[in-house]
């Protein structure tokens, strides 16, 4: 994987959110890549080479409750500014043809042991479609994926959409499994709709899924397992 700047994806996740919440979105939307830069130009770059490295840092953004602060006020300003500086002129007109390969937003989930909510190592995490291992964006990025101490029970997912067999135009259906041995296996179910934009900043945050500890199991020893 390239290195990336990961806030790229962050601010565009969050000026896409403070877009949604304007009248005229559909004008304003155009002046969208204008909005980015000025943000970027005014908070300091996150690089990362790796899917840990981005489960990582969206699990550092989505408990920093000053960073996200801080970015919403930039695209505020930002909006604010484009808005004044381009009221008098007529917006371009958007470029044909940029809808290219089709995207699922990220999956970010977290699982935990239901009596004390605590992280648990070596839970297994499968994202099924039809019964089967779905495909990852990139090959290298794990599924299952097996949670570890160092990313607090959260798991990361960015499942391909596959032309010709995945429905474009409405909800993809999709499957998390969840097996340790020493707790009760769980699923969970979900729908998903493509997008047409590569973006690591467009997350679908799942609910906390909580798992039940086997019977005759002591729940304090599983937390000590690596």
């Amino acid at each position: 994987m390239a290195i990336r700047n990961i806030m790229e994806d962050l601010v565009t996740s969050v000026v896409h959110e403070v877009l949604s919440k304007e009248q005229g979105v559909e004008h304003l939307e155009i002046y969208f890549d204008d909005i980015v830069a000025y943000v970027l130009n005014r908070i300091a770059p996150r690089y990362v080479t790796s899917e840990r490295g981005i489960l990582h840092d969206r699990i550092d953004f989505t408990r920093s409750a000053q960073q996200k602060s801080d970015i919403l006020f930039l695209a505020h300003e930002a909006l604010g500014y484009v808005k004044s500086r381009r009221s008098s002129q007529s917006p371009p007109a958007r470029s044909a043809g940029d809808e290219g390969v089709r995207f699922f937003p990220h999956l970010l989930g977290e699982v935990l042991e239901e009596t004390t909510f605590g992280a648990v190592s070596g839970i297994e995490v499968s994202l099924l479609y039809k019964g089967k291992l779905a495909p990852m964006i990139e090959p290298h990025w794990p599924n299952p994926y097996r949670t570890v101490k160092a990313t607090r029970g959260f798991y990361h997912f960015w499942p391909k959409f596959i032309e010709g067999e995945m429905n474009d135009g409405g909800p993809v259906e999709f499957l998390l499994r969840f097996t340790h041995p020493s707790l009760e296996d769980a699923e969970v179910g979900l729908s998903l709709r493509v997008a047409g934009n590569f973006n690591l900043g467009n997350s679908h945050v799942l609910p906390i899924t909580l798992m039940k500890t086997r019977e005759g199991v002591d729940a304090s020893a599983i937390f000590n397992e690596d």
